[in-house]
């Protein structure tokens, strides 16, 4: 299964130089709201150079016009930080602090396959124990089997130990929501029950722009 290319790439979630990601959710409320808040993080990297350290910078909408996700990829927390120091006076005094995610392991499905939709839901966990064992019972069970339209599935441990992401790409909705009609996601919640893990659950996005440093070469 393939579906078209788009003006921009997803980013490659297990690139072996990225020591982390950081995950930005935002309600924002609207469609009008999304574009303008899209055009505020994207804004200072479309010219130039990447700042030192940042391998990829992508904003993802909402389907319900909702939210804004954004998800960076750094070498280190070390370099992001220093960023984050340098830029602070440019910062909205309200910007919410990204949640810090480490890359754990993932399985491409689909590898020909071009994603369009991105899901990512996000479990509550108590501890790093529970969130390997989450992702491993995913990975190694339901999720590690093919589901049609199913591209691949990414999973990220938080540095505190408290929550567990599957970044999981979709070749479209259409595809998500025969997953949501099947009996998977029944076969995804017995895998997660067990003390200590709570799902919270995850929308659907779209691409809403990226950049990269390999671009910018």
């Amino acid at each position: 299964m393939t579906s078209a290319a788009l003006p921009f790439p997803f980013p490659e979630a297990d690139r072996a130089d990225c020591g982390i990601v950081l995950v930005t959710p935002l309600y924002v409320g609207s469609a009008d709201a999304q574009r303008a808040e899209v055009e505020r993080v994207m804004a200072p990297y479309r010219e130039g150079p990447l700042p030192e350290g940042m391998l990829s910078l992508s904003a993802f909408v909402c389907t319900e016009a909702e939210n804004v996700l954004t998800y960076a990829q750094w070498v280190s927390d070390e370099a992001y930080r220093e960023h984050a120091d340098r830029t602070a006076a440019d910062r909205p005094r309200d910007a919410a602090e990204p949640v810090r995610y480490r890359y754990y392991r993932g399985r491409a499905l689909e590898p020909a396959s071009v994603p369009t939709l991105l899901v990512p839901p996000v479990f509550d966990v108590d501890g790093r124990e529970r969130q390997r064992r989450a992702a491993d019972n995913l990975l190694d069970g339901p999720l590690g089997t093919p589901f049609p339209g199913l591209v691949s599935s990414h999973f990220h441990l938080s540095l505190d130990g408290t929550r567990v992401l599957n970044w999981a790409h979709w070749v479209d909705e259409e595809a998500h929501q025969r997953f949501m009609r099947s009996e998977r996601p029944k076969e995804c919640f017995e895998a997660l029950t067990m003390p200590g893990v709570r799902g919270i659950g995850g929308k659907r996005y779209r691409l809403a722009e990226s950049v990269t440093r390999e671009a910018r070469r």
